[in-house]
């Protein structure tokens, strides 16, 4: 049997010991580095492969033996130093708007020292290898944050990889959390190799120690499975030629947008559909961006008694009366028609609704679809809204609350959540519409698909937003990279129409095939790329990420119980 000696360090070992013992010793200046770093890995700089190694730092807080404040004090400066920035375009939404920047940047540092203090009791009162608690961990509070309020999936590590195709084909089994929970194990990996021996002398030479033996190869299967899973899926794709879209493009910041005459609004938008629609082979499908329609549509369900009528629009104005209101709805209505019929295209246009029903006043944000000679609109009614954009959360308990908005003078925005995930027919296709910020959120559009009445999935997923809040900023960046991950998961090309930008094209391997530049006005012309796989996402859902939440609620009770049953399972007999 050969005898481990610890073979004498050299200066790479010296090295490598020194630099993690710098990193122990000046904890709060490593984990900032560590925020940076992972921030750098995300638009707008996008230097990927920092993701890999920025958690490093933060890591290396949970195998210190030695705990205390100083610990999650770094971490917690390790979170701001990655949220702030990463958040700073919330800022840019209204000039008051800093407050619920640095609130919501605020409220995300907390999950690093939450994190750190998860693993190091996994770790020291459970005795879970860092390479399994880190992971999981990780992993279960990024899926946390898509349920908060109404969900913020951002910045999961995962994202920091969109482009690297063959790497993100396993979202389509494991969503983004997949590649969030690769990244983390690799992190986790170079902690080990730092602080752990590596290495012992044997009598057939220096070799590796078989527990650092197995993390290594637990690692490279894991890295090899992945590229090797995405390479196969990549190479039996076999995309086909679907229906023809135009993406409209407008260029309206958001203050000009909320200011300006609707008229001169509709006017440009008219420009470029009747541009879009004089291209040949003509378009099956014009796309309006989210809320481009600037005079609202109306729906008045006929069953409302006058009386009602009346006292629901009270709450829209004051300026008109209900026989008034019905001619309104009855102009709009006619001129989708007829702009749709002199166009010889089908439109998808964004609008503000209000719903007139004998139980009351409903406004959405929705997408109306109308079609050439058909005098049926179909309708799909935003779900996710957005938080002090769309709806003020408990703002009659605490009206304070406002001052996260952009809104002054005492108004409130009060839109209705759409509950029916429904698709729209577009000739021989199904079409999923999205809006705003719907097309980030995995679970959201899972339902178009899970849902699908008689097992029809859509052929295609649309995306119709606004983000001319964000003056062009990496925001716009963000959002396109966290998108891609709604086709890998459902294998649907996505098609996004937004206002300023980024418009594009993503097939069902989550490749970005066409792009409009930000903060310019224009259409961008497609054939679909439709893809007839499907994708075990859409069956299974978020099982990686609810897998690990289960860990991290359970992993106190069970170290609790631990430690109470302890003394009698090792009492000797």
């Amino acid at each position: 049997m050969e005898r481990e000696t610890a073979p004498a360090p050299g200066p790479d070992e010296e090295r490598r010991l020194s630099l993690s013992e710098r990193a122990s010793r000046q904890p709060v200046a490593a984990c900032v580095v560590s925020g940076l770093a992972l921030w750098a890995a995300f638009p707008p700089m996008e230097w990927s492969w920092l993701a890999w190694i920025a958690l490093t730092p933060l890591f290396r807080l949970a195998v210190e033996p030695v705990g205390g404040c100083r610990l999650y004090l770094a971490a917690w400066a390790g979170g701001v130093a990655f949220w702030f920035p990463s958040l700073q375009w919330v800022r840019l939404t209204d000039p008051t708007a800093w407050s619920a920047w640095v609130a919501m940047a605020g409220i995300f540092s907390l999950w690093w020292p939450g994190f750190l203090a998860l693993t190091r009791f996994a770790m020291f009162r459970l005795g879970i290898p860092l390479m399994i608690a880190a992971p999981i961990l990780w992993v279960g509070l990024e899926h946390v944050r898509a349920f908060i309020l109404s969900g913020f999936p951002w910045y999961y590590l995962g994202h920091s990889q969109y482009r690297v195709l063959p790497l993100i084909q396993i979202a389509d089994f494991a969503g983004a959390l997949g590649v969030s929970f690769l990244i983390a194990t690799v992190n986790a990996w170079i902690v080990d190799l730092l602080t752990l021996p590596a290495l012992y002398r044997a009598a057939a030479g220096t070799r590796l120690r078989p527990r650092q033996a197995v993390r290594l190869w637990y690692v490279l299967i894991l890295i090899l499975g992945t590229l090797a899973y995405g390479a196969f899926r990549l190479r039996t794709a076999n995309f086909t030629e679907g229906p023809r879209l135009a993406l409209l493009q407008t260029n309206f910041e958001q203050r000009y947008k909320s200011g300006a005459d609707p008229a001169a609004i509709l006017a440009r938008v008219e420009a470029l559909a009747i541009k879009a629609a004089s291209r040949e082979p003509k378009p099956d499908l014009i796309v309006w961006p989210e809320t481009s329609y600037p005079y609202n549509t109306i729906e008045i369900d006929p069953a409302t008694p006058a009386a009602a009528l009346g006292d629901q629009l009270g709450l829209i104005t004051d300026d008109i009366d209900a026989a008034a209101w019905r001619e309104r709805a009855g102009h709009i209505d006619a001129y989708l028609r007829a702009m749709t019929d002199s166009l010889g295209s089908a439109m998808l246009v964004g609008t503000l609704r209000y719903t007139h029903t004998p139980e009351g006043l409903r406004k959405y944000n929705a997408a109306v679809l109308t079609t050439p000679a058909s005098p049926d609109f179909q309708i799909y009614r935003k779900i996710q809204l957005v938080p002090f954009g769309e709806y003020i959360p408990l703002v009659e308990l605490f009206p304070w609350l406002m001052v996260f908005t952009p809104y002054r003078d005492g108004y409130i925005p009060s839109l209705t959540f759409g509950c029916e995930a429904n698709t729209l027919k577009l000739g021989d296709h199904r079409v999923a519409v999205a809006i705003c910020f719907e097309d980030t959120v995995p679970h959201l559009i899972r339902r178009f698909f899970a849902e699908a009445p008689d097992g029809l999935h859509p052929d295609v997923l649309i995306d119709a937003s606004n983000d001319g809040w964000f003056h062009g900023s990496a925001e716009l960046d963000m959002h396109l990279a966290v998108s891609v991950f709604r086709s890998i998961e459902n294998r649907v090309p996505l098609a996004r129409a937004v206002n300023t930008g980024i418009s594009a094209v993503v097939d069902g391997d989550g490749r970005i095939r066409e792009v409009l530049p930000r903060q310019t006005e224009g259409v961008l012309h497609a054939a679909i790329p439709l893809d007839p796989r499907t994708a075990p996402y859409t069956s299974w859902g978020d099982w990686l990420g609810l897998s690990c939440i289960a860990v991290c609620v359970g992993i106190v009770p069970t170290g609790l119980a631990y430690r109470r049953l302890r003394p009698a399972l090792i009492k000797p007999n």
